[in-house]
């Protein structure tokens, strides 16, 4: 076996060992017959062309792509299924801060002179709840391509802002993992749907009730702290981010009493870990005691619950995988 041959074996060891079984021999040969017979005195190695490309194989395989086995597939689907939960609450926020601007118009949400730094903030941020509800639709609808643009569009304002915003103290955890939880649904959309997925298209009449509907159940929390004087301390913790937690806890309990395999579970243990993130920074710099309680019981919950999905995901994806060959 010569030096080159040698590494190309190194580099195609990042592919899944059940893969490599199937196909290793055959990209081997291929590789070698493109680059010819090279000494071993050249030092010869894979170009970084070809590493680039097996690397990028290895995580579309290991995300549902062709070939895979039946795990890597339903890892896929939980990466996707992660990516429309995501997409489709920044969607619903946004909706949802749109219900809380029609009784007063935009000039309140429009705020600072114009021309300055502080409305151009203001624009971009309501361009990128406009641009999350279109990726969401696009998604729904079949459009892959354009709902990765308008993903990217939709949360580059709150990657962009918070490098300048940056400060290092007790609200510095808290606005990484706001941030975490804006990106990783639109990394999950980036990689998961890959070249070998075949998006499905929804009729309209399930793209946007639920849409709508999501939007009501988030922005009810906000309207009712608003309009209620003397509304208890604790009712903060359930508005914006909060109103999810029940949504996510009835999903997750539906979802553990189906036992409806690897994906859902995999997919809301990821989204309950991602509200965990958000919630935990937030119990030092809560002033009353009743407060901290509440989200104490709310970080039990969300903590309970992700690591129950995580057990019966992993469960299920134990069941999935293909028993060994047995030795003749």
């Amino acid at each position: 076996m010569s030096l080159l041959e040698r590494r190309y074996r190194s580099v195609l060891r990042l592919l899944p060992a059940s893969y490599r079984a199937e196909r290793e021999e055959e990209m081997v040969d291929a590789f070698m017959e493109l680059s010819g017979d090279v000494p071993d005195e050249e030092g010869p190695r894979p170009r970084w062309g070809e590493v680039a490309g097996v690397l990028a194989l290895s995580v579309r395989v290991r995300l549902g792509g062709a070939g895979a086995s039946s795990p890597y597939v339903a890892v896929g689907a939980a990466v996707r299924l992660l990516a429309l939960l995501g997409l489709a609450t920044q969607a619903a926020f946004a909706l949802a801060g749109l219900i809380q601007t029609l009784p007063s118009g935009l000039h309140p949400v429009l705020a600072g002179e114009p021309g300055s730094a502080q409305r151009l903030a203001a624009i971009a941020g309501l361009g990128a709840g406009a641009c999350a509800v279109a990726a969401v639709v696009a998604l729904l609808r079949g459009h892959v391509p354009a709902a990765k643009l308008l993903a990217v569009a939709g949360v580059a304002p709150a990657a962009a802002s918070f490098v300048p915003t940056w400060q290092a103290g007790a609200g510095a955890l808290q606005n990484v993992a706001h941030l975490v939880f804006a990106v990783v649904p639109v990394l999950a959309l980036l990689v998961g749907y890959h070249g070998d997925v075949t998006p499905r298209r929804h009729r309209w009449a399930l793209v946007l009730p639920p849409l709508a509907a999501g939007a009501a159940v988030l922005v009810t929390p906000t309207l009712l702290y608003a309009a209620t004087p003397a509304s208890p301390s604790w009712l903060f913790l359930w508005v914006h981010l909060g109103s999810v937690i029940p949504v996510w806890a009835v999903a997750a309990l539906a979802v553990l009493a189906r036992r409806s395999g690897p994906a859902p579970a995999l997919a809301l243990s990821a989204a309950g870990l991602l509200l965990l993130m958000t919630r935990l920074p937030e119990l030092r710099s809560l002033p009353e005691a009743t407060l901290r309680a509440m989200a104490v019981a709310q970080c039990a919950l969300l903590a309970t619950l992700t690591v129950a999905l995580a057990v019966a995901g992993a469960r299920a994806l134990a069941k999935a995988r293909p028993l060994p060959a047995a030795r003749p």
